[in-house]
């Protein structure tokens, strides 16, 4: 196959979880197919990484897009009733390259990685339309919309009903699309979504060797601790470790004194920065493995108050053994039990209870001699082959002719 694959973000390196999907499917399809990458960059730094990802694809295309234009293009959004995310990744120069390419190339697929890239595809498109929504995002702003007040509240409700439509208009237009787990599939398949052909396609795991005995050292000396991972700017993830560290871990510690809570990830802001004034919490910043922190950890906590998908911190903590701790609305998409180390809680003295389970003595030491299961469970493999076998479907049943030019684009 010939295929155009559409990136709001340089799909490397795989270290978030915006990067991780878009680079395994990068990859897979890159191994069998002539692949042209066009995709955002937040600053030149990108240019690092392009010769390794030449080595996944046929060319790459990265236009940097600094936060002044994509603040700019948002408020224009704003006034002109579009989502004002969709701006946010928009680039005139990009959409000049996409059709150029499409110009140029005859392509048998266009794969939109998400749904803000929909608005660079040319309608009626010169070629099969695959999106990967991922996540329901319409629904992530509701959420932020109802934790939010006044003139926040409004920005993101209105946001919320902006990006369904242009969901719903991908949704009817693409020979078929795919989301990470079926809960956002059945969000995405809302009223007026009749015709949709949404595949769950799940999230895999690929975990590295681990890192260096100095860094081993420096975990030995915060253990006992419970752990919290992710971009830490990043709205959701600020709020769960904000919410653990002042309304569960206290609850934690009436058992389990000694505990530690070790919030690692890049970028944390203000917010998560002040709880390191909370005895025994330690904020990392980034840190060089991720994976070094699952295996020294007690158990992972994710206690989600807003969640949509799939959630890899999630997946990476048992597939090294560790258990997990999260709420209901976060588990969705992960398809396993604490049999496999995962333990769910939705007030905080419920999640405080999960904790004393996960953390039993001989916990971690079952869950690692059955790690291999959960690692096949959770492996990319099997998920990205069914993803090529819909889209060579859906190639083969598609008639281009059917495609119309719509309003919403």
């Amino acid at each position: 196959m010939q295929i155009l694959f559409l990136a709001h973000r340089v799909p490397y390196p795989p270290d978030k979880g915006e990067r991780i999907r878009a680079f395994h499917e990068l990859e897979y399809l890159g191994a069998r197919h002539d692949v042209d990458l066009v995709c955002l960059a937040d600053s030149e730094d990108w240019v690092e990484h392009r010769s390794f990802l030449l080595k996944k694809c046929r060319s790459v295309h990265a236009e940097v897009l600094r936060k002044s234009s994509r603040c700019l293009r948002a408020a224009v959004n704003l006034a002109a009733g579009r989502p004002m995310s969709f701006g946010f990744f928009y680039s005139t120069a990009l959409a000049t390259t996409v059709r150029e390419l499409l110009q140029a190339r005859r392509y048998d697929l266009i794969f939109v990685y998400s749904s803000s890239m929909g608005q660079y595809v040319p309608w009626p498109a010169p070629a099969t339309v695959v999106i990967d929504f991922v996540d329901a995002d319409s629904h992530k702003f509701q959420q932020y919309a109802a934790r939010s007040h006044g003139l926040g509240h409004l920005l993101y409700s209105r946001e919320a009903r902006a990006v369904a439509s242009c969901e719903q208009a991908l949704g009817r237009l693409a020979a078929v699309s795919f989301a990470v787990t079926e809960h956002d599939a059945r969000e995405l398949e809302g009223p007026g979504a009749s015709g949709w052909n949404v595949r769950v396609i799940p999230n895999g795991v690929q975990v590295p060797e681990q890192c260096e005995q100095v860094e081993q050292a420096k975990l030995r000396r915060q253990q006992p601790f419970l752990l919290f991972v992710g971009t830490m700017n990043y709205p959701p993830n600020s709020d769960a470790a904000a919410y653990f560290a002042q309304d569960i871990l206290p609850l934690v510690r009436k058992n389990h004194s000694d505990m530690n809570f070790v919030i690692a990830g890049r970028d944390p802001d203000r917010r998560v920065r002040d709880l390191a004034s909370i005895p025994g919490v330690t904020v990392t910043g980034a840190v060089l493995n991720v994976f070094d922190y699952f295996r020294a950890a007690e158990a992972s906590v994710a206690p989600f108050r807003i969640s949509q998908g799939f959630h890899n911190k999630i997946a990476e903590s048992l597939a090294v053994g560790t258990p997990a701790v999260t709420t209901s609305r976060a588990r969705a998409g992960i398809g396993l039990s604490e049999d496999e180390g995962l333990f769910v809680g939705d007030s905080p003295e419920e999640f405080a209870e999960q904790i004393s389970l996960a953390v039993e003595p001989g916990r971690r030491t079952k869950l690692r001699q059955n790690v291999s299961v959960v690692r096949k469970l959770l492996s990319w493999d099997a998920s990205l082959a069914r993803m090529e076998q819909l889209i060579l479907e859906a190639i083969a049943k598609s008639d281009k002719s059917s495609y119309q030019l719509v309003s919403e684009y």
